[in-house]
Order: structure tokens, then C-alpha cells, then sequence
């Protein structure tokens, strides 16, 4: 059994007969036998049917016992002449003597009980009306084969299907099923039925292949419940019935946590969601959202009480109901708390007041009580993910930012902590009241994000986008860095091009060999200069060392009498050798000083000093000659030159820069490139995602690339710095990006910002505007350049019997609200949790669209809806209603479980209707229209 509340999917064989029907091939088959092979092909559901006879019921209910088989008590009776089969069911909770009852009422004897060719004279209408008597349904049996419906007129069959209690027809053959019957296929669809039934005599022909296709055709045009039983053949193209064939057809039916008779009943009258019948592929009909929440234990607050309070919920559709202050509604904002999911609620400030002073520490601030914790209150929230149950337990709450958390995930039936602060995050669900629904219908702008929520491909495609963004960004700061040492390029040209005409007239003056000539003299004169230094460094070197020759000699009282006489001797010996030592020391130092001197002396009378001060005559006349003619600057030629040789390394320097500088603008131009065309592919993915999704045929959503004029504002507004003031201009500049193709007029757009930015020439906006975009900054006029608007996404709706769509700006409250909702609830697989969504819509248009939608929704994700609409719960087919009780002084369920339950069809009639009389009058009162 599926471990949640409400109502999830049976595996069932509602037409089998046991060893009580005489037509049974292997008549030692025992009971338990039988429920073996019934559990053994996975069944939950069974209906034990022989014909026209109870015998084989009690034993069948005997040896289910203690099992998760459910049995339905019933029989396969044959009507009138016919001989048609209609199959009646009965509650679990009959026996056996309930439907031999019904069968001697039937006129059916009991000495025939069993035989399949005994009768009653009754009509089909006779037995059904017998049937409502007792509280049995009828289920038609095969009605597309011998024994079917074929016999009866085309008009007793219209009416008999129009009947409010025939809801189901068991079908046999896929052909009719999937409307293959035609001309074109007649001839394969009879061989095949003749071969299906082993070539019986006489054949089936043409015509009675039309008759069992007219069956199933009335049957769909009146929606009734198509279901597939086995009938459990012995094996195939045996006529008899045996073990083996239990199960071999099967139909899945989805019925409240306890099968009933009303169960069957409720899921016949929505065929195209509580039925799948073995022709299509049932394999999804368990499938359950891999993220749903399980459910909700609160313990100890002020709502309710000191006793932990638990809903548990269902995969599918749930809904809450209740009077006023029944506590409803606080449910889904304990949700929200525990999670902190008030993101959504950033603007709207009195919904998040209105949380913020409900989930908080419980104070009195004068006459007015808030909050509704305590030191020891708690909330655990289970929830199934992929398959794992986790547990999420909130304590010590201050509020939805202050609270501890922590996250157990059952591992092999044991909690185990998960340590992982972010792992909330990854716990999905989407959260909207009335009022949030009602504000996204004035701007349903919105919706982007609950668009691009529900796109993995946009994710991914936001992530490139910011990370090209990131790269562009880095290549602009790159590039304004190349940019400030360029500055000094042009300057620096010119200073090489003055510095080289200097030195071309100092050229034309004929001192430039001279200097050439008194330069390399001054270099050979420094090399010769270096080396008398080094002779220099090696005297003082020397000198240096000269006390080390005084080497103290050990005490004479530190020797022995008999001893010290010879080692005086030996040591003086030494002194004496050590000293003369010293003196031929002395001797090299001085010769060494000696022989610096005489490079110095040779130097200054050698034939090169002559040429030295030859050269500096000769230079120093020519100088003074210069001079005398006004030539300045004689004595830095070489400093020019150095100068020259220095800037044009610098020069060199920079134009490695410059060059750095052109491939940086080419990669900026790449990201620029990038970003824009990863704008264009989000808006792209929308609209498929739009197109393959929305496919209601009363609301219309469009995606319009960049078109999204508040975003335009607030990007630009970001841009300037300024939130406020400024209308007019940027209406102008609106007017300006927004009267054509947008991805081309944003290009005018930022050409008028750069004018005024950099000229100040701007020709659309005002002066005071002029003076904001001229505080723009570096970054500022980079986020400009990767301006672009968001999408515009437009909703219209299609008024009831119109025949073309119109605005939504032009609808009523309701009419908008309603179009939001239906598009909320067209797409998504995380939870869904709504806050009475119907509030401001009519009945009318709950049904005609909301409703719907809920039931396809459902299909791929958890709902919890808190409602007061009928139509939400009843139409909308929820999987499990809870019903709180307004009378308790702390918030508590009254009932719950599925529409099927007594209990909550009343509290439906009470709390949603006025009241079963006020219904049933009402009802009386529509039948006269």
C-alpha cells in the first residue's frame, strides 16, 4: 500500500468468476488458490462475478482475509431474451446473502445459480433499476462481443447510457476502442476477431462487427468509464474461465485510501482522470512528483495548543476547507515560514507584514496579539525527494531569518543529519495567495521568473549570459587600463621628435665627433681608474691582515717544571720566525703601493693622456666657440641622446600596449556579441516553452523580445543613479527604443547617453538629465554598453462565446485574475501552494477553466490549495480534502479524506454550499430552468 493520504491508484479485475460458475474449466481451484493468483499479478482490486450466482463470494472474502486484496461482491447476470451480461457490484462490506438476494428479486433461481445460459426475464432497465434499489452499480460486460450490447436497439441503448447510474462499459477489443473500425479496415478487424474467438460457427461477419463498434461508440460520445477486465479466460481462445486468466486485463482506478462501491462510483464520473484501462500504457499512473511534501506536524503555539497538530498530505490535489477562522490558511504560511520563502513576497508590503507578524515570537503590543510561538514550539515537515524521505524541523523561532533548522534524511530506517546550510534551497515550491495572483495580473511582467523557473535551459542559459557579462566587464576595465598608459603616447612622441632636432643641430655644428672622441677617452679613463681601485682594494686588503701576525703565545705557568724549559725554547723559535714573517709582509704591501704609483706615474706621461687632453682641448674650444655663437645646450648632447634611447624604449613599450589594446577591443566585441545572442536564445526558450505549454484555448500568452518597458526604465535608472524624477525624458527616450525593432533602436538609445556622456550634445533629453548622465561612471557607461530590455510577456484572454482574444489590460478583475491562474497552473513539477486563488472570480469561470487546469496540473505535481469554492475540491477531483474545524478553540481537522466519504461530502454541503437543503433546493430550482 502507498504510503500517503487520500486517494492513489488500484490495480483492478472487476470481472471474475470463481469454481461457482459451472463454465469454471478446473473445478478443484480452491479459494485461496485463487486470491493467490490475484495478488500474484499485482492486483489490489477484485470483483468476484459469476454468473447469476453468489456461491463463490464468501469463500473468496474468507481467504482475502488478513491480505490487501480487496474484494467486490457481485455477479455476471444475463437479461432477458438477449441473454446481454451486465455485471452488478456491490460495497466490500456486502456478503454473499446481499446478492442472493438481488438474484431471486432478479427472478433468477437458485437451483440456476452458476449456469451461464440461465436468465431473467428482465430487461437491462428492469435490472439496473433493481440494482439502484439495492446500492449496486452496473457495469455492461464486454459490451463489443458475444453476450454484449449489440442486441438492443440503437435508441433503448442511448438511453440506457444516458442514465445518470450507467457510468462504465467493459470494453474488449482495441480496434474499437481506438476507432480503427472503418472501411478501409473492416476486412483486417473481422479476420482478427475471428481468430481472437478461434473461428466460431457461424463466422462473425461485417455486420455484427458493426454492431460491437456502435457499442463503444455511443459509449464515448457519452463519456462513460471504457474499463478492461480479463474475465479470466482459461487460456487464450478458450471460452471456459480458469486461474490462469486473473489478471491478464486489468484496469487501474483511482479510489479514496479504503476501496468502496462510492469509490468506483466518484472515479466512473471522471473517466479521463480516475481511469486507465490496459489499452493505453499504464505504467504512469503510479508515477508520483519527485519533490512533494509529505506533511506538517506543529507543536505548542498559541494556534494550536500544546498537542502536536499533523496533516498529512497527498502527491497530487489537495485541498483545505473550513470556516473562517478555522486556521486554514495558517497552515500554508507555517510552510513558508519554515522554508523562509518570502522572496515573492518583496512587494507586496502588507503580505509580508502580515507573515512577519505571524511567524514570530507570540507578543502583546497593546490590545493586538502577535505572533504565535513560543521557547518550545516546534514545526516538522517531511517531504519525499527522489524517492528519500527527509524530515525539516524548525525550533527556538523568532522569525523566518532567526530559527533553528534541521535536516534529517532517512537512510535504511534511521535519521540521519544533513550538515549542508544550503540544502533548503534546493527544496523547491511556488507559493501565491489572491492577492499576489491579482498583482501579477496588472503586470504580467512578472511571470518571467516563473517561467524561466520551470526552464533548465535557461538556467543554464543565464549562467553563460552572466558569465560573458563578467567577462565583457573585465575586458572593459582591461582595456581602460591600456587606455591610461596611451595617454602619455602622443606626448611622448612629440618629445622624441624635439629631442632629435636638438641634437640634428648640434650635429650640423660639427662637435658631435668631438664629444664622440672626449667621450671614449672618459670611458677608457674610467676602465683604467677601476683598475688602479681594485690595486687599491688589495693594499687595504692587506693592511687589514697585518695585526694577525701578533698571535699571543700560551703562558709559560700553563706548562709543567719538568717541560716548560723546551717547549719556551720551541715557542721562541716560533715567535722569532713569525716576526721576520711579518717584516717581508710589510715589505710586499709597500711594494705593491709601489706599483700603483707607477701606473699612475707611466699613465700620466703616457703618448694616450696627450691624446686625452688633446681632445678635451679640442672639445673645450670648440664649445667656446659654439657658444659665442649662441649655441646652447653644448653638454647634453649625450643626455639628449640617453633621453632619446630611454623614450623610444618607452615608445616601444607602448606599442606593445596599443597592440594588447586592439586585441582586447576584438575579445570585448566577442562577449559583447556572446551576451546579446544568449539574450535572444532565453527569449527563444520562453517561447517554446510558451508554445509547447499554454495551450488553453481561452488564454494566450505572448513573448515579446526586449520589449519590456519598465525594465528598460529601471536598467537605466540603475545606470544614472537616480530612482525617481526624470518622466519626461524617459518617456522621450521609451518613444525613442520602443517605435520600431527594439535590438536596433537600443543602439539610438545609447549613442544619445554616449553624446551627452562624452560631448555633451545630447539632442532628446533635458538639461537636468544631461547632468545625471554626466555622474555616470566608468562601470555605469560599461553596464551600458550590455543594455537590453527584459521580454515583455503579454496575456490575453478570450471573453466567454468571443470568437478573438483581447488584452488582458481591457479585462475585469476576475477575468485577469482567472488568466493568471490558468497560466500558473499550466506548467511546473515543484509544489504548488495557493491561498484561496478563486477569491474575485465567479463560479463560472472556477469551472470553465480553473478547475480543468487543476486536474491536469495535478498529473505532474503536488497542489495544496486552501479554497472555499466547491468547484476546487468536488470538479476539481482532489486526491484529499481536509476539512478544519471552525467550532475547536485550537486549529484542528474535523474530517478528512476523499469526496467518496459521507463525512466530507457534508462538510462540503455545510461549509461550501450553505448546506445540503440549501444545495438540494437550489438544485430543485436549476432542474425547472
Amino acid at each position: 500500500m502507498q504510503d500517503f493520504n487520500g486517494a492513489r491508484w488500484y490495480k483492478c479485475d472487476l470481472h471474475l468468476h470463481t469454481t461457482a460458475s459451472r463454465c469454471f474449466q478446473d473445478r478443484e481451484v480452491t479459494a485461496q488458490q485463487w486470491v493467490d493468483r490475484a495478488i500474484e499479478q499485482g492486483l489490489d482490486c477484485v470483483a468476484v462475478t459469476d454468473h447469476n450466482s453468489a456461491n463463490g463470494i464468501t469463500e473468496i472474502q474468507e481467504a482475502a482475509k488478513g491480505t490487501n486484496l480487496t474484494i467486490f461482491p457481485g455477479v455476471e447476470i444475463t437479461c432477458d431474451t438477449s441473454k446481454v451480461h451486465l455485471l452488478v457490484l456491490f460495497d466490500p462490506s456486502k456478503q454473499a446473502n446481499d446478492i442472493r438476494d438481488f438474484l431471486i428479486r432478479c427472478d433468477i433461481d437458485e437451483a440456476n445459480f452458476g449456469n451461464q445460459d440461465a436468465k431473467t426475464n428482465k430487461s437491462i432497465i428492469e435490472i439496473a433499476d433493481m440494482a439502484l434499489k439495492y446500492g449496486a452499480i452496473v457495469i455492461p460486460a464486454h459490451i463489443d462481443e458475444f453476450n454484449g450490447l449489440e442486441s438492443i436497439g440503437n435508441q433503448i441503448l442511448e438511453e440506457f447510457y444516458r442514465r445518470e447510474d450507467i457510468n462504465a462499459v467493459q470494453v474488449v477489443h482495441k480496434a474499437f476502442y481506438e476507432n480503427e473500425y472503418s472501411t478501409a479496415t473492416i476486412g483486417s478487424v473481422v479476420a482478427s476477431l475471428n481468430d481472437y474467438y478461434n473461428n466460431p460457427a457461424p463466422a462473425i461477419d461485417d455486420a455484427t462487427a458493426k454492431k460491437w463498434y456502435n457499442t463503444v461508440k455511443l459509449s464515448k460520445e457519452n463519456n462513460l468509464a471504457l474499463l478492461t477486465f480479463s474475465d479470466n479466460p482459461h487460456e487464450p481462445k478458450n471460452p471456459k474461465h480458469g486461474l490462469d486468466g486473473i489478471g491478464s486485463r486489468f484496469t487501474y482506478i483511482k479510489m479514496d485510501e479504503i476501496p468502496s462501491l462510492e469509490g468506483l462510483r466518484q472515479a466512473f464520473l471522471l473517466p479521463s482522470h480516475r481511469i486507465v484501462n490496459d489499452f493505453v500504457d499504464a505504467n504512469s499512473v503510479t508515477d508520483k512528483p519527485e519533490f512533494w511534501i509529505k506533511s506538517i506536524t506543529i507543536t505548542n503555539t498559541t494556534l494550536t495548543g500544546i498537542e502536536p497538530f499533523k496533516i498529512g498530505f497527498n502527491p497530487q490535489l489537495n485541498t483545505i476547507i473550513g470556516g473562517r477562522g478555522s486556521g486554514k490558511s495558517s497552515i500554508l504560511r507555517f510552510i513558508r515560514g519554515v522554508f523562509n520563502r518570502t522572496s515573492n513576497l518583496a512587494n507586496f508590503n502588507d503580505l509580508l507584514k502580515e507573515h512577519n507578524s505571524f511567524y514570530k515570537t507570540n507578543e502583546v503590543r497593546g490590545t493586538e496579539s502577535i505572533g504565535v510561538f513560543n521557547d518550545e514550539s516546534t514545526i516538522e515537515i517531511e517531504f519525499i525527494r527522489k524517492d528519500f524521505l527527509y524530515r525539516v524541523k524548525a525550533s527556538h523561532i523568532k522569525s523566518s531569518e532567526s530559527q533553528s533548522i534541521e535536516i534529517h534524511k532517512l537512510v535504511e530506517g534511521n535519521w540521519v543529519e544533513i550538515e549542508e546550510e544550503e540544502f533548503l534551497s534546493f527544496l523547491e515550491f511556488e507559493q501565491y495567495s489572491q492577492k499576489q495572483i491579482f498583482e501579477i495580473s496588472k503586470d504580467p511582467n512578472a511571470l518571467l521568473d516563473r517561467i524561466d523557473l520551470n526552464v533548465q535551459e535557461i538556467s543554464e542559459l543565464k549562467d553563460k549570459r552572466k558569465v560573458a557579462k563578467e567577462n565583457f566587464l573585465k575586458s572593459c576595465s582591461t582595456i581602460r587600463t591600456y587606455q591610461v598608459s596611451l595617454k602619455s603616447r602622443l606626448k611622448l612622441k612629440t618629445d622624441i621628435e624635439d629631442l632629435k632636432k636638438k641634437l640634428e643641430t648640434l650635429d650640423k655644428a660639427g662637435i658631435k665627433e668631438l664629444m664622440a672622441e672626449k667621450k671614449t677617452f672618459a670611458e677608457e679613463e674610467k676602465l683604467l681608474n677601476d683598475y688602479k681601485e681594485k690595486i687599491q682594494d688589495l693594499v687595504n686588503q692587506l693592511e687589514s691582515l697585518k695585526a694577525e701576525f701578533e698571535i699571543e703565545q700560551p703562558k709559560e705557568e700553563s706548562f709543567s717544571e719538568e717541560n716548560k724549559e723546551e717547549i719556551q725554547d720551541i715557542l721562541f723559535e716560533v715567535k722569532q720566525s713569525l716576526s721576520a714573517k711579518a717584516t717581508e709582509y710589510e715589505a710586499l704591501i709597500t711594494s705593491i703601493s709601489q706599483i700603483k704609483n707607477d701606473l699612475a706615474t707611466k699613465l700620466a706621461s703616457s703618448q694616450w693622456q696627450q691624446a686625452y687632453s688633446t681632445a678635451i682641448t679640442n672639445y673645450d674650444t670648440k664649445k667656446a666657440e659654439l657658444e659665442s655663437e649662441g649655441v646652447e645646450n653644448i653638454d647634453q648632447y649625450e643626455a639628449i641622446s640617453k633621453d632619446i634611447e630611454d623614450k623610444e624604449e618607452e615608445l616601444v613599450a607602448l606599442d606593445v600596449i596599443k597592440e594588447k589594446e586592439r586585441l582586447e577591443l576584438i575579445e570585448r566585441a566577442k562577449y559583447q556579441e556572446e551576451f546579446i545572442q544568449l539574450c535572444k536564445d532565453i527569449t527563444d526558450k520562453r517561447k517554446e516553452f510558451i508554445d509547447a505549454n499554454v495551450t488553453d484555448d481561452k488564454i494566450r500568452v505572448k513573448i515579446k523580445p526586449f520589449r519590456n518597458q519598465t525594465s528598460f526604465e529601471l536598467q537605466v535608472r540603475k545606470i544614472i543613479g537616480k530612482d525617481t524624477s526624470f518622466e519626461e525624458d524617459f518617456r522621450k527616450l521609451k518613444d525613442l527604443c520602443f517605435r520600431g525593432q527594439v535590438e536596433q533602436k537600443i543602439k539610438e538609445v545609447k549613442d544619445e547617453l554616449r553624446k551627452n556622456y562624452f560631448d555633451d550634445n545630447a539632442d532628446i533629453v533635458g538639461g537636468h538629465f544631461k547632468n545625471a548622465v554626466k555622474g555616470i561612471t566608468d562601470a555605469g557607461m560599461d553596464e551600458l554598453e550590455l543594455f537590453m530590455p527584459e521580454d515583455e510577456v503579454v496575456v490575453e484572454y478570450k471573453p466567454e462565446n468571443a470568437t478573438v482574444f483581447k488584452s488582458l489590460s481591457t479585462a475585469s478583475a476576475g477575468q485577469r485574475t482567472t488568466a493568471i491562474l490558468t497560466f500558473l497552473l499550466s506548467f511546473g513539477s515543484i509544489p504548488l501552494l495557493l491561498d484561496q486563488p478563486e477569491d474575485d472570480l465567479d463560479n463560472r469561470l472556477v469551472y470553465d477553466l480553473i478547475v480543468d487546469r487543476l486536474k491536469v496540473a495535478k498529473g505532474s505535481r503536488q497542489i495544496i490549495v486552501v479554497t472555499h469554492n466547491a468547484n476546487i475540491p468536488v470538479n476539481g477531483d482532489a486526491e484529499y480534502i481536509i476539512s478544519m474545524d471552525s467550532e475547536s478553540q485550537y486549529t484542528s481537522v474535523l474530517h478528512s479524506g476523499t469526496v467518496e466519504r459521507e463525512e466530507i461530502k457534508k462538510e462540503i454541503c455545510d461549509v461550501m454550499e450553505g448546506s445540503e437543503k440549501a444545495f438540494k433546493m437550489r438544485s430543485d430550482r436549476y432542474k425547472i430552468v
